[in-house]
C-alpha cells in the first residue's frame, strides 16, 4: 500500500482517487476548491466507503503544505 498525495480533488481527480482507494492505497487530497467542491470528495467516500484525508488550501502556500505533510 502506498501513500499518495493528490494535489487536486475535483471531478477528474476524484475518479483517480476512487481507483487508488479501491486498490488499497492511502490517499490525501490538497485542493483550494477554486473550481471544485467538497462534493467530489463526498462522492469518492460514497463510492469507496473510505475517506481520503483532505486539506483545503493552495499548493503555493508553505503553511498549507506544512499542514498537509
Amino acid at each position: 500500500m502506498a501513500k499518495i498525495f493528490v494535489t487536486r480533488g475535483g471531478l477528474y481527480w476524484s475518479h483517480t482517487c476512487v481507483e487508488l482507494l479501491n486498490s488499497g492505497h492511502e490517499v490525501a487530497v490538497l485542493d483550494n476548491l477554486s473550481n471544485s467542491s467538497e462534493q467530489a470528495l463526498n462522492r469518492v467516500q460514497a463510492l469507496t466507503e473510505k475517506t481520503p484525508a483532505f486539506v483545503e488550501g493552495d499548493i503555493r502556500d508553505a503553511q498549507v503544505l506544512d499542514q498537509a505533510f
